[in-house]
């Protein structure tokens, strides 16, 4: 399975162990949700970007004096 060797520093680490006690879950775990988390994050700003500019034209149509 592919990984991962990231650096922190000891106060960035430290911030992580604090993160993954609070949700209850291993260092390791934690790590993994947040970045794939973000992924995902970034795909859906990007799809809604994409479709918000497809739609915009059709929107803007329908109010002539403007969006705001």
């Amino acid at each position: 399975m592919p990984a991962l060797n990231i650096e922190f520093t000891a106060e960035e680490m430290e911030r992580l162990r604090e993160r993954a006690t609070v949700t209850g879950k291993s260092l390791k775990q934690h790590a993994h949700d947040v970045i794939v988390e973000e992924a995902d994050r970034l795909a859906f700003v990007r799809g809604a970007t994409a479709e918000a500019e497809r739609i915009l034209p059709g929107v803007a149509a329908h109010f002539p004096e403007g969006l705001r």
